[in-house]
């Protein structure tokens, strides 16, 4: 019996340094693409190259930080509690990790195609993480990371397509870029509502989040994406305030 106890803790000791060590990779690489910068060129400067209708201004892209703090956060509190929950994600976490950070060096070297395979890898684990959220009783502060994370990668997965179609010249039966940047920002207007019904609330604030840097981005630019954001932002937050609303509504009804 005690062996088999042994074995279980050092099954449990190797996957957690094993995503410990992902994440640190994940975070080196993310850290140099910027400071050396990889292939001479930032993030930023590669996703500015490409001149499509669904990448928010900069400011937004910081939520970055708020991701990689979340990260930290839930390993912390991983090595604290190593639960179930843990154990079944931790192989997602590594393959997301390690999938981030081979992105980054696709992207850099301008290799688009082949980035969004590693970007769908990375929303697959995360879309992963978030199934075995919904099957356990999870902590909120190890819920709410991946719930930011799946917000953010749902947005940039569409970004990285369209990208990638339009360094292919796909003309888009037709339809202008500044169109099918509305028919996304819909799309993603979608998810986040459907987010906020299932009260994953973080994830619908990351949309909104980014809806208003397409916004920002584009206002003055081009009227048909600067109002199909504003009209959509105006909808998640008024449907988002209803969403909190109402449930303290019926809380004070049964407190009386």
């Amino acid at each position: 019996m005690k062996r088999k106890t042994k074995t279980k803790d050092k099954k449990s000791l190797i996957l957690k340094i094993a995503t410990a060590a992902s994440v640190l990779v994940m975070f080196v690489v993310n850290t140099l693409a910027n400071t050396i910068p990889i292939n001479g060129m930032t993030t930023g400067a590669v996703s500015d190259s490409i001149k499509i209708f669904f990448v928010p201004a900069a400011y937004v892209f910081s939520i970055w930080g708020l991701i990689y703090l979340g990260i930290v956060l839930y390993l912390f509190l991983m090595f604290k509690k190593y639960e179930n929950f843990d154990k079944k994600i931790s192989l997602w976490v590594i393959i997301g990790s390690l999938a981030n950070a081979g992105w980054i060096f696709l992207w850099h070297y301008e290799l688009i195609y082949s980035s969004v395979i590693l970007m769908l890898v990375l929303l697959g684990s995360l879309i992963a993480i978030h199934l075995e959220m919904n099957k356990e009783k999870v902590s909120i502060w190890k819920r709410l990371p991946f719930n930011i994370y799946l917000g953010w990668i749902s947005v940039a997965t569409v970004a990285n397509i369209a990208g990638a179609l339009y360094l292919a010249n796909w003309n888009g039966f037709g339809i202008s870029g500044e169109i099918w940047s509305a028919i996304m920002i819909i799309i993603a207007t979608t998810l986040g509502l459907i987010a906020a019904i299932k009260k994953n609330y973080a994830y619908t604030l990351v949309i909104l989040w980014a809806l208003i840097g397409i916004l920002v981005r584009f206002s003055g630019v081009s009227d048909i994406v600067a109002v199909t954001s504003l009209i959509t932002v105006i909808l998640i937050s008024v449907f988002f305030g209803i969403k909190l609303y109402i449930p303290n509504k019926d809380e004070k009804r049964r407190r009386k």
